[in-house]
C-alpha cells in the first residue's frame, strides 16, 4: 500500500484526509506540526506529502527544503488557505510538485494524486545508471573535454554516414558546403571538421550571414580601415576573415548574401587575400571556408540569385544532413543526452521521460529538427518540477500531433469499416470460409503495392515503415504475387 503523509495543524482536515485517503487504496500517515512530519518521513519513508504552508513552530517552506534535504525524490503537495502569489512562487521554486488551495477539493486531490503516483510509477521504470548515453562518435573522440552542447550524437545508420564523411573531410583544407533544414546541426558538423583538422589549434569563428544586413555583413566579414565610414572605429576592425586566419571560418545561411558580396567572397576565396573597406592594400589570409545553407542554393543559380562559380567552389565536398524525421531511431540518445545538459543547469538529476511521452517524442514529425527537440526537453524539464518528464509537461504541438493522429486512425477505421460491411454481408449470406485469410491478403496487396510505389520500390525502407523485417516483407510479395518495378 502507498503511504501518504499529511503535515497540518487542523486535526478536522487530518480526520477527512485520512478517511479519502483509506477509501482511494492509501495508508494515510498523519502529523500535526512540521517536526513530527520529518520524523516521520525518515520512518515510514512515504512516497507523497501533503503538506500545510501555516504550522506551529517551523513553517511548511521551511520543512519543505527539510524534506527535499532528506529525500530528494519524495513529492511534496503543497496547501495553503492564504492566496499569496509570493508562496506560490516560493514552494514551486523549491521543486513542490503542485499547489492545492483551502478549501481542499477532494477531487482536486485525487487529480493530483493520480498524476503524483504516475510519476513514481514512471519513475521506477527508469534506472538512471542503466540509462543508454550517446557515446561520442568518431568525429568528435578526438576532443573528449569539449563542451557538452558541441556535441553529435546519433548512431543510426544516416548519421554513422556524417561522422565517416566528417573523417574524410577533416583531413584537407578544401571548402565544404553543409545543407539541412534548420536545426538539424549544421554548424555542429562544421565545428566536428574544424576539432578534427590540423586547424584545431586555430579560430573556429562563425558569422551568420543570415542576421546581418549586407553592409554590416561586408564590414564583419573584411573588417575596415578608420573613417572608411560615418561611425567607423578611429583605429578600424579586423574582419572576421583576419579574426579567422589560420582557422576556419564558417558561413551559415550563405544563400542569403547578395549578389554584390558573393564577387568579394568568390575573390576572396579564389586569392586568398581580402581588402578591408576602405583599405589600400590587399592582406593576405589562409582560411579554410565552410559554408552552410537550408536553401536550394542549385536552384537560386538557375533563378540568378546566387553565383554559379561560387556554388560550385562551394560544392566540392558536401554534407547533406538529414531532419529528423528520417532517423527518428536516435530521439532517445538525443533526448538523454539534453536532458544531461539541462540537470546540470536546473541543478538537479532528471532521470528521464515516460514510455508514453517517449512515444510521442518519436511519432511527432519535428519540423525544427533537433534544435526543436532540444527545446521542448528544456521547456519539459522545466515545467515538470520533478525527475521524469511526462506528456502533460510537452509542448502543445506535440500532444496534438497525437490527437491528430488518433483522429487519423478513426478516420481509417471508419473507412475500412464502410468497406467489409458489405464484404462480410456477402460472406455471411454465401456462408463463404477463411474471410480473415482473404481480408488480411487484400490489405496487404493494396497496402505494399502503395507503400513500394511510394518510396520507389525501395524495399528496406517499406519494411521499416510496416515495422516489419526485410525478410519478411519479401516473403509477402512473394504470396501476394506483386511486382516490383525497381
Amino acid at each position: 500500500m502507498r503511504n501518504v503523509l499529511v503535515i497540518d495543524d487542523d486535526k478536522k482536515i487530518c480526520w477527512a484526509f485520512e478517511q479519502f485517503l483509506t477509501d482511494e487504496g492509501y495508508r494515510p500517515i498523519i502529523a500535526n506540526n512540521a517536526e513530527e512530519g520529518l520524523r516521520k518521513i525518515r520512518s515510514e519513508t512515504p512516497e507523497v506529502v501533503l503538506l500545510d504552508v501555516r504550522l506551529p513552530g517551523m513553517s511548511g517552506l521551511d520543512a519543505l527544503k527539510q524534506i527535499k534535504a532528506i529525500q530528494p525524490d519524495i513529492i511534496v503537495i503543497v496547501m495553503t488557505a492564504y492566496d499569496s502569489v509570493e508562496i506560490t512562487i516560493q514552494a514551486m521554486q523549491m521543486q513542490a510538485f503542485d499547489f492545492i488551495s483551502k478549501p481542499i477539493d477532494l477531487d482536486q486531490v485525487k487529480t493530483i494524486l493520480d498524476r503524483a503516483m504516475q510519476m513514481q510509477v514512471e519513475r521506477s521504470k527508469i534506472s538512471h545508471s542503466e540509462t543508454v548515453r550517446g557515446e561520442p562518435s568518431s568525429a568528435d573522440m578526438a576532443s573528449p573535454a569539449k563542451s557538452q552542447e558541441h556535441r553529435l550524437i546519433g548512431k543510426s545508420a544516416q548519421m554513422q554516414g556524417i561522422y565517416k564523411l566528417i573523417g574524410v573531410m577533416a583531413s584537407n583544407t578544401i571548402t565544404v558546403l553543409i545543407e539541412g533544414e534548420s536545426g538539424t546541426g549544421k554548424e555542429l558538423v562544421a565545428r566536428a571538421i574544424h576539432r578534427n583538422s590540423p586547424r584545431k589549434a586555430n579560430r573556429f569563428v562563425p558569422v551568420n550571414c543570415g542576421a546581418l544586413p549586407d553592409e554590416l555583413l561586408e564590414s564583419e566579414l573584411f573588417g575596415y580601415e578608420a573613417g572608411a565610414f560615418t561611425g567607423a572605429s578611429a583605429k578600424g576592425k579586423p574582419g572576421r576573415f583576419e579574426l579567422a586566419d589560420g582557422g576556419t571560418l564558417f558561413l551559415d545561411e550563405v544563400g542569403n548574401m547578395s549578389p554584390a558580396l558573393q564577387v568579394k567572397l568568390q575573390r576572396a576565396l579564389q586569392e586568398q587575400e581580402i581588402e578591408r573597406l576602405g583599405g589600400t592594400y590587399p592582406l593576405k589570409v589562409d582560411v579554410r571556408i565552410m559554408a552552410a545553407t537550408n536553401q536550394d542554393l542549385a536552384e537560386a543559380v538557375k533563378l540568378g540569385r546566387f553565383r554559379e562559380d561560387l556554388y560550385y567552389r562551394f560544392k566540392r565536398l558536401s554534407i547533406n544532413l538529414p531532419p529528423l524525421r528520417e532517423h527518428t531511431e536516435d530521439i532517445p540518445l538525443l533526448v538523454d543526452h539534453f536532458l544531461q545538459m539541462v540537470s546540470v543547469e536546473l541543478g538537479q538529476n532528471i532521470r528521464g521521460v515516460s514510455s508514453r511521452c517517449m512515444e510521442l517524442l518519436r511519432h511527432h514529425d519535428w519540423p525544427g529538427n533537433v534544435r526543436e527537440l532540444e527545446n521542448s526537453i528544456r521547456s519539459a524539464a522545466v515545467l515538470s518540477r520533478a525527475d521524469v518528464i511526462l506528456p502533460e509537461h510537452l509542448p502543445p504541438e506535440i500532444l496534438n500531433d497525437s490527437t491528430r493522429a488518433q483522429s487519423s486512425r478513426s478516420r481509417f477505421e471508419m473507412a475500412l469499416e464502410s468497406v467489409l460491411k458489405e464484404t462480410i454481408r456477402i460472406a455471411v449470406e454465401q456462408e463463404q470460409e477463411a474471410l480473415y485469410d482473404e481480408v488480411i491478403d487484400a490489405v496487404d496487396r493494396v497496402l505494399i503495392k502503395l507503400l513500394l510505389e511510394e518510396v520507389q520500390a525501395n524495399q528496406t525502407k517499406s519494411a521499416k515503415l510496416l515495422g516489419i523485417s526485410r525478410t519478411t516483407l519479401l516473403q509477402k510479395i512473394k504470396k501476394l504475387g506483386l511486382e516490383v518495378n525497381p
